[in-house]
């Protein structure tokens, strides 16, 4: 027996209102013994034994009244002999449908989602009219305009009808703690939460689900299996971007991963790719339980966001039942053109570093021959930085600049830090120490250990990172990456860069010194060489790597602020502060269903979160008036292809180890409706509890009235 309304049991404290009167009772009268009236005690001793008697019968009664009284306001609900089958306390009823697309999957039964909706359907009949019902799915769960309550059950029969699989995908603890959330505004005290599912083993089982959910005594979870095998499947999880170096004409490398989740071999499996009209096809056999990986090459022949997608042809539905994870998106963006800030001091030979840039200008000319503009430079003077916007520019260059203030100091760590990206030549007039002290301290990157000058001789390069994006395509390699075809410039001295903890050596010389390194600051990056662009310390300027190295270096931190990929259904923030000329709302759409939802912009909105509106595995814009401003594709959650699925058994162990709680569990082949009607056996007995507190207060009145009359 369990209460529905517990809170009534505090009641139970009003039991020490009868004892206190009868207490009181029994001190208000002082007793006065007289000598004439002595022979009378004998008389009536046995008279006294029996009221007294009486009145501790009529204490317990009132006593019983009130616990019987509060009993009953706490409305006791009984499944045991006193319930019968159908005759049910008033519930709120919680009906969780999982609609994630493994969902998808079929036995011999048929169709696992459709099954799920039938079963719904034939439960609803097991219901009483007065019944509070609320209806969700697991996509659903946290959005609360979904969470309907439906008093009219065709209502939401209607429902289901048009209700299809989602790709977005969330763990049992999130769903449970939403559920908690949606009952709490339920109108019964009784409540029964169902959850449709599939019961897979990634959906259920969380590291981190113990003490996420706790329902009261008044809430049951059921869960209602569909489904009894493990279905077959193969799924493409990821596309990484091989390329991370976007121009326009120049080939993108993308890698798609496919897996194979069957324990069998599959072979003759088709992906393939589309970018605008092209479309290109690869055929691939995959081992049992392995991924193979399968490349592409495209060639985005304009500027601006470009956008794809990458798929697995479902041929053999019996290698691959569930197709919600057969195809991903790929965005990325191919700059235009590139703003650069370059800095030096006055004197400074800046011919070679305008040679490079003016030099890939003209291997980026249009279809029609036509030179492009593609590097904005803006030029200035070491004492003239301090006075520039770094958000205006893309990459940043400085090029002998002496020293760096404390105020420049800040300026540059703050555009690194969200972003930006610095390369730094050091020249004859650097000052190591203000290095050291100044900019290097702030940023927190490994100092400069001095500098390097050689004997009458010359240092080469000794190891390059051939896998880093700035040299990508630079040099012919050979087995075992060697190098075959590198024209190494002779180093006389240069600044002794050190590297390690949030830095790497790119670039090092056969005397152990660092020629070029990356350091990580924040979202950003900087480059820094031990040299200066001129023939005063070397003649790196004057060999065929400079010009490639300088203008993929540029562009390499000019794309920092890369394309992130999103997850339907999780968190997914954009700064708006990363973006100009933005207007008083921005619009987020995706390819799949062009649905516009607007955003109002706030004055002091610096980071939106997107979550809401990622319900589908495609690529979305976002827009402010009739600009794009930004891209991202948008895939499915990786845990979802993973067919493994938990047996009655072993959802059973789960829920009582992880949950903590005794939750029910309705197998496949089970009838929903006689399992629905055995788990809601019983109902209110509180009329008992009125009887029994008339029938104590009869037996007082009775027994007061006998004191009375004698």
């Amino acid at each position: 027996m369990t209460f529905l309304n517990p809170v009534m049991l505090w009641g139970l404290a009003a039991v020490s209102i009868p004892i206190i009167i009868h207490i009181f009772n029994l001190k208000r009268t002082k007793k006065i013994e007289f000598s004439t009236l002595m022979f009378l005690k004998e008389i009536q001793q046995s008279k006294y034994k029996k009221i007294k008697l009486k009145q501790l019968l009529i204490l317990l009664c009132r006593i019983a009244f009130v616990i019987l009284l509060v009993l009953m306001f706490s409305r006791p609900f009984d499944r045991g002999y006193l319930g019968s089958q159908g005759e049910n306390a008033r519930s709120t009823v919680l009906i969780i449908l999982d609609d994630s697309f493994s969902m998808q999957a079929r036995d011999a039964r048929g169709n696992n989602f459709d099954n799920a909706k039938k079963k719904i359907n034939e439960m609803l009949g097991t219901l009483n009219d007065k019944d509070e019902i609320f209806f969700t799915t697991v996509s659903g769960v946290n959005h609360v305009e979904r969470n309907m309550v439906y008093k009219n059950k065709d209502q939401l029969t209607d429902t289901l009808k048009n209700i299809r699989t989602s790709d977005v995908s969330k763990k049992l603890n999130e769903v449970l703690f939403f559920a908690k959330e949606i009952l709490k505004s339920a109108a019964h005290s009784y409540k029964e939460v169902y959850i449709f599912t599939d019961g897979q083993k990634s959906f259920v089982e969380n590291e981190n689900i113990e003490g996420e959910f706790k329902p009261d005594e008044q809430t049951t979870i059921n869960f209602v299996l569909i489904g009894s095998r493990v279905p077959n499947n193969i799924s493409l999880d990821t596309i990484n971007t091989v390329t991370k170096i976007y121009e326009k004409n120049k080939p993108v490398k993308l890698k798609s991963t496919i897996n194979n989740h069957n324990n069998y071999n599959v072979s003759n499996k088709s992906i393939v790719i589309s970018f605008g009209k092209y479309k290109d096809e690869k055929v691939i056999d995959v081992p049992a339980n392995s991924s193979v990986d399968v490349e592409f090459s495209i060639d985005p022949s304009s500027a601006g966001y470009r956008d794809g997608s990458i798929e697995l042809i479902q041929n053999e539905i019996s290698d691959d039942e569930i197709s919600g994870d057969n195809k991903q998106f790929f965005a990325f963006y191919v700059p235009s053109k590139v703003s650069l800030l370059l800095v030096s001091s006055p004197g400074t030979e800046m011919g070679y570093i305008n040679l490079a840039l003016t030099s890939s200008e003209e291997l980026m000319k249009d279809s029609l021959g036509n030179k492009t503009k593609y590097f904005d430079i803006k030029q200035v003077s070491s004492n003239e930085f301090q006075s520039e916007n770094l958000d205006d520019f893309d990459a940043v260059v400085f090029v002998n600049k002496p020293e760096f203030s404390r105020d420049e100091s800040d300026k540059i760590k703050k555009h690194i830090e969200n972003g930006g990206g610095i390369i730094i030549y050091p020249g004859n007039s650097t000052s190591v120490e203000n290095y050291n002290n100044v900019l290097l301290k702030d940023l927190g990157v490994p100092f400069i250990n001095s500098s390097f000058a050689g004997d009458n001789n010359s240092y080469k390069f000794d190891k390059i990172d051939f896998d880093h994006p700035i040299f990508e395509g630079i040099f012919k390699q050979g087995a075992n990456n060697k190098n075959l075809n590198i024209e190494s410039p002779a180093v006389r001295s240069g600044l002794n860069l050190s590297a390690g903890g949030n830095s790497i050596s790119l670039i090092t010389l056969n005397n152990e010194k660092n020629f070029l390194v990356e350091y990580s600051v924040g979202k950003g990056r900087i480059l820094m060489f031990a040299v200066s662009p001129d023939m005063n310390n070397s003649d790196y300027p004057g060999k065929n790597m400079f010009s490639p190295v300088t203008v993929r270096s540029i562009l390499y931190l000019a794309n920092i602020n890369g394309i992130r990929p999103a997850v339907t259904g999780e968190d997914y923030f954009i700064n708006m502060y990363n973006f100009s000329g933005l207007k008083d709302s921005i619009s987020v759409v995706n390819n799949a269903d062009q649905n516009e939802n607007k955003i109002v912009i706030g004055d002091k909105q610096s980071m939106i979160n997107l979550k809401p509106f990622l319900e589908n595995t495609s690529v979305y814009h976002i827009t402010s008036g009739q600009t794009i401003f930004y891209e991202f594709p948008c895939g499915f959650n990786k845990f979802e292809s993973q067919p493994d699925k938990l047996n009655y058994k072993e959802l059973s162990e789960f829920t009582k180890e992880k949950l903590k709680l005794e939750a029910n569990i309705i197998k496949p082949e089970e009838t929903i409706s006689a399992s629905v009607l055995e788990l809601r056996e019983g109902k209110e007995i509180w009329q008992y509890f009125l009887i029994l507190a008339l029938i104590f207060t009869a037996i007082e009145y009775f027994i007061a009235r006998s004191i009375t009359k004698k």
